[in-house]
């Protein structure tokens, strides 16, 4: 086994110069993000405009739904199992190609790793990804751009030499800047770094990531596209008859998250149990989900385009029952088979279509804000509910929608369901995904730990890195 050997970022020696002995290696560090930021970015748009590309190709249209709608039926059942069929095939090349079967995520090498995202297993997941979900495989085609745009942060900070705790902070700012860059949300990728994959950070750390997140979204809308990612109807000022509104759909959320996450871990042992063929899994994945979509069409890809659909036009509750019921099934097949991508936008959608179930069954419809209401803060809940991270979950609604007042009534909301998910099924879906049950105590170390040491003088701090280096000479 290679051994390796971590190597400084470089840092400044010692000077007599005050402004260079006082100076924080934060400073650096946010000139790095910043970096990050517009690397990350250019990631995200590269696999945007790709994903466009395809669907282009075989539909002449470029959002997914209206693909689905504009080909004949039986090309809406047969696209998406032959994507899933190519996805699987892809993976199973590309592993066997470089002999490896897969390497760390982004939660993964910053979380309980070193910050080093290889580049083989990475490029074949965004490959298959991308193929799988240009063919309107029902996933979340954000999770493959976060994931992108960490692997190229984690490239970055490979080409700057850095040290394990840099790196690791460097994919988290990736992480969050791919986060920006997809949702249009600088504010939620921060808290999403923060609250889920580190589960706190310090001060010193945030400005490197917020700065990443930021600049990410500035080169987003400076070159790419602007505005919100959803278009709604304003809410009005939130007043306290609200609450029990938004307090029932949070509740609801609760109930019904740690059920979806108990749906997707069983589906994916049994489904995984029953076909032990990649290609042929996720074939067979991607069939059942074109058979669903010949029911209705909102089925295939993420949901984006169906998540804006209920905002902006009117839906009979029978509709909204339906493409909720279609899409759940269509989601477990999805994660079921492993095909890569995320469940972050299905999961928002799910919840959208329960705050608008609710809303029309349980609750009084009014004027139009009210359904819009329901939707955002259904969308916020049951994502709370199922990362049991709930200020990413309530400004992750805002920010996507540029609609402020929700976040007064997504924010009990989010935190009734974040409560009521966590009671109920104590592993949210991201620390599943990270397997931490089975690294147990060590994984909860490596939690605990802080990306960075903390700050120390500057003559105490060139010692202890020289005595590092020097330790390390000895290793090798």
């Amino acid at each position: 086994m290679t051994r390796r050997i971590s190597r400084k970022l470089p840092r400044l020696e010692h000077s007599e110069h005050p402004f260079v002995e006082g100076l924080d290696p934060m400073v650096p560090m946010l000139i790095v993000a910043a970096a990050v930021g517009a690397i990350s970015s250019l990631a995200v748009e590269l696999f945007r405009t790709a994903m466009y590309a395809i669907v282009q190709w075989y539909s002449s249209q470029e959002h997914l739904v209206a693909a689905a709608r504009s080909l004949p039926l039986s090309a809406r059942v047969a696209v998406p199992g032959v994507a899933g069929l190519v996805c699987g095939l892809g993976m199973w090349a590309g592993h066997r190609w470089i002999k490896r079967p897969r390497g760390p995520e982004y939660m993964e090498a910053v979380h309980v790793g070193d910050g080093v995202l290889p580049l083989g297993p990475n490029l074949v997941r965004t490959g298959s990804s991308l193929l799988g979900v240009s063919g309107g495989i029902t996933i979340g085609r954000e999770g493959t751009m976060i994931q992108f745009a960490a692997l190229a942060s984690s490239v970055l900070g490979r080409i700057f030499r850095a040290d394990e705790s840099h790196r690791r902070l460097i994919v988290a700012c990736g992480a969050a800047a791919g986060f920006a860059a997809a949702y249009r949300a600088p504010i939620a990728g921060t808290l999403f770094v923060a609250e889920i994959i580190l589960g706190g950070l310090a001060l010193r750390e945030v400005s490197a990531v917020l700065v990443a997140a930021v600049i990410s979204l500035l080169t987003t809308q400076t070159f790419f596209v602007s505005g919100p990612l959803y278009i709604a109807h304003a809410v009005p000022r939130i007043g306290f008859n609200d609450l029990f509104d938004v307090a029932l759909v949070g509740v609801a959320a609760g109930l019904f998250g740690p059920v979806f996450l108990w749906v997707l871990h069983t589906s994916n042992k049994r489904y995984q149990a029953l076909f032990t063929f990649l290609p042929l899994r996720m074939g067979v994945a991607g069939l059942a989900i074109g058979m669903l979509a010949a029911v209705r069409p909102e089925v295939w890809g993420n949901g984006v385009s169906v998540l804006q659909s209920f905002l902006s036009t009117h839906w009979a509750l029978s509709s909204v029952v339906a493409v909720f019921a279609l899409r759940l099934i269509a989601v477990t097949f999805a994660s079921a088979a492993g095909i890569p991508g995320g469940v972050l936008t299905p999961t928002l959608v799910t919840g959208a279509a329960l705050g608008l179930i609710i809303g029309n069954t349980m609750l009084i419809p009014s004027a139009d804000h009210s359904q819009t209401l329901w939707i955002l803060v259904g969308a916020g809940s049951l994502l709370a509910a199922t990362t049991h991270a709930p200020a990413m979950s309530a400004l992750m609604v805002f920010e996507t929608t540029h609609n402020y007042h929700v976040v007064l009534a997504a924010l009990p909301a989010c935190v009734i369901a974040s409560v009521i998910g966590s009671l109920l099924r104590h592993q949210s879906i991201y620390t599943e995904a990270l397997g931490l049950e089975e690294h147990g105590p060590a994984a909860s170390a490596a939690a605990r730990r802080t990306i960075l040491p903390k700050a120390l003088p500057f003559h105490l701090r060139t010692s202890a890195i020289s005595a590092n280096i020097a330790e390390e000479k000895r290793a090798a």
